[in-house]
């Protein structure tokens, strides 16, 4: 697969680099360092980096490249961290004649013509740079510290239930190539005084059932703290690392409907099963839900309230 992936890179003159909507740092540095990459590598080839800028996003770049249609249409188009169709930051990424899928979630529908799905991997800033390594590839800094920003992020620095022994090889590798520890631990994880604070109300508004810990959050609660619906709803990780929680969920009301989206996550318990019961899906311990009720979050906490303290 992975010689297969290099050959079609090799091949083809235009590539168009896809990942999802509201991209996280996993999407935006696999996005990013592939993009990187293939420019040092084939200054003679055509790349270009699609999809909407988000709160993240910015972190990175000031801004993504525009394509046009007829672009798109012409080029290898490589879709990364996206596990469905409806999920693609640029709907246009249908019109490519030929495409690759590059991803760690867990497989609901095949995409692409060629696909690399490995649901074990603890992000596709994994997978891409392992890429490289089991080819004998080293890649620059720039690229390196797209990656390694991206795979400490989805993985929270080392700390989930999918980090693997091929987790520490790649970051290994990536320090090797130059990458800056510091710089992409203060991207990441350092934070505003408005996240501060808003991290600060959604811990006092949380609530324990059995060993689950849950907070719904109102639009008034994040917009009194200068957040937007998609920085707050990220914020689930605010309520982690607790020891008598098994499980912990951040409902919040979304911009512009009377629903909620929720963010799910657990330390090692299934929590998919539910996630997908209401619409929603992810991994195995960390999922999301759109466009869910009120009446229905409270279902959900009384669902995940009861699976943490299953056996």
């Amino acid at each position: 697969m992975h010689k297969t992936i290099l050959e079609e890179i090799q091949k083809a003159d235009i590539i168009t680099i896809f990942r999802h909507q509201l991209a996280d740092s996993d999407a935006m540095g696999s996005q990013l360092g592939l993009a990187t990459w293939i420019r040092e590598t084939y200054p003679e080839k055509q790349v270009y980096c699609c999809g909407m800028m988000s709160p993240v996003s910015s972190k990175f770049v000031d801004h993504l490249d525009e394509v046009s249609d007829e672009t798109i249409a012409s080029s290898l188009a490589i879709l990364l961290d996206t596990s469905n169709l409806a999920r693609v930051s640029d709907s246009r990424f249908s019109l490519a004649k030929h495409s690759i899928r590059i991803d760690h979630h867990v497989k609901i529908e095949e995409i692409c013509d060629i696909e690399w799905i490995d649901e074990k991997a603890s992000a596709t800033c994994e997978m891409v740079p392992l890429l490289f390594k089991e080819n004998d590839i080293k890649i620059s800094a720039r690229a390196a510290q797209y990656f390694y920003c991206g795979l400490i992020a989805d993985n929270i620095r080392f700390s989930i239930a999918s980090v693997r022994k091929e987790t520490f090889e790649v970051a290994a590798y990536l320090i090797e190539c130059g990458v800056d520890v510091l710089k992409a631990n203060e991207l990441n994880f350092s934070i505003s005084l408005s996240d501060y604070q808003y991290e600060t109300k959604v811990r006092n508004q949380s609530q324990v059932m059995n060993k689950c810990m849950y907070a719904i959050m109102e639009r008034e609660d994040y917009q009194s703290c200068g957040q937007t619906y998609e920085n707050a709803k990220d914020k689930v990780y605010c309520l982690s690392g607790i020891q008598e929680i098994e499980i912990w969920a951040l409902f919040t009301k979304m911009k512009d409907s009377e629903l909620y989206a929720c963010s799910l996550r657990s330390k090692t318990k299934n929590v998919r099963d539910i996630a997908s019961s209401f619409g929603g899906g992810g991994h195995v311990c960390a999922c999301g839900i759109k466009n869910i009720t009120i009446e229905q979050v409270h279902e959900i906490i009384d669902c995940i309230s009861k699976r943490s303290i299953e056996n």
